[in-house]
């Protein structure tokens, strides 16, 4: 089966929405937020996108890019691209399909499985998406100690899916009162106003450098699996 029959839109089909879509696993010994992240492991990426759970295959590498730099996902034939830096113990993957409207939550599901891959990581992941009205986040944090959070829902309504204690999350990483609050994070707010992003950010921050520049990563054309070719149609495309 060639990776154009799962699709029900062409290659040149325009997206209709815009997001952003991260997790990074963090491997012991974690260098912390003055450490200095090894170069870029072509090798371990590609392995690492081998085995992730939204891809089929690997279809071809489309060589290295600077971190920083932004992937444009303007038409269905984007949505099949992922970025991935492999730094040591430090690998983070840009996916796409990590962001789902539909009743999946792909964010918690890698995350989770990743968990089980390396029960000894940190593992942060963030992806929102920009709508009309109101945008949609979701957020997952897993520490080895097993203090987990995980968030979905809508900017400032009042339905989210939350499990998992803020105040366990700050504890397991040491983020001092002192420092959560200089971020806006306050435990007391409600999901919909909560500063997920920034709480992500202070758990990443604690166990590895966050300042990209000058890191390179991997561009990799993939198959996807049916469940994340039927979640991502759901998601980026207006039905």
């Amino acid at each position: 089966m060639s990776d154009e029959t799962l699709w029900d839109y062409p290659a040149d089909e325009p997206v209709e929405r815009h997001g952003e879509f991260t997790l990074t696993v963090v491997r012991p010994p974690f260098p912390g937020p003055e450490g200095v992240l090894e170069a870029h492991d072509e090798a371990g990426a590609r392995s690492f996108a081998e085995a992730f759970g939204t891809v089929d295959r690997v279809l071809d590498g489309q060589g290295t890019i600077p971190v920083t730099e932004l992937i444009e996902v303007d038409t269905r034939a984007d949505l099949d691209v992922i970025r991935v830096g492999c730094w040591g113990g430090v690998i983070q993957i840009n996916d796409p399909a990590l962001i789902s409207l539909s009743e999946s939550f792909p964010i918690e599901e890698q995350a989770e499985a990743l968990a089980d891959r390396y029960p000894d990581a940190v593992i942060v992941a963030a992806a929102g998406m920009d709508l009309p009205g109101a945008d949609y986040g979701t957020w997952k944090i897993v520490h080895p100690g097993g203090a987990r959070i995980f968030a979905a829902g809508f900017a400032g309504e009042e339905n989210w899916d939350v499990a998992g204690e803020v105040t366990a999350i700050l504890a397991a990483f040491g983020i001092t009162p002192e420092q959560a609050a200089a971020a806006g994070v306050n435990s007391a707010h409600a999901p919909r106003s909560f500063a997920w992003d920034a709480l992500a950010g202070l758990a990443l921050k604690a166990v590895s450098p966050t300042d990209r520049r000058g890191l390179m990563a991997s561009v990799f054309r993939v198959r996807r699996t049916e469940d994340a070719v039927v979640s991502m149609e759901d998601t980026w495309f207006d039905q």
